[in-house]
């Protein structure tokens, strides 16, 4: 029992090494921030990435070859999810762009600029 969380616990943090890795590599070759896309893209890349990365790395630890295969299949998925999420969420406003009508600033004239 201590072996398999063990190995569990191994496979998720060389896993989140190299979602790491992933996202920051790709920082470098396009010379962009990762956070200019917003947090959430962020973390969906990087949640996609790194349950992608723990699948394919148990896929080389479990027997049967039909089971690595769907391990490895589902590592597919769920690293195509990730991207497709972050596509979704990429550059979306984490606020209103609309303000309100009536700000809640100060009242007096006096603080305003008349270009």
């Amino acid at each position: 029992m201590h072996f398999s969380l063990l190995k569990f616990g191994v496979i998720a943090a060389v896993a989140v090494v190299l979602a790491a890795l992933t996202i920051f590599s790709h920082a470098f070759r396009t010379g962009r921030d990762p956070s200019e896309d917003g947090p959430r893209a962020l973390i969906a890349e990087f949640v996609g990435f790194w349950t992608g990365g723990m699948f394919l790395i148990w896929s080389f630890t479990i027997d049967g070859k039909t089971l690595q295969w769907t391990f490895r299949a589902a590592a597919v998925a769920f690293a195509v999810a990730g991207l497709c999420l972050w596509a979704y969420f990429a550059n979306t406003t984490e606020v209103p762009e609309t303000p309100d009508k009536e700000p809640t600033g100060f009242k007096n004239d006096t603080t305003d600029l008349h270009l």
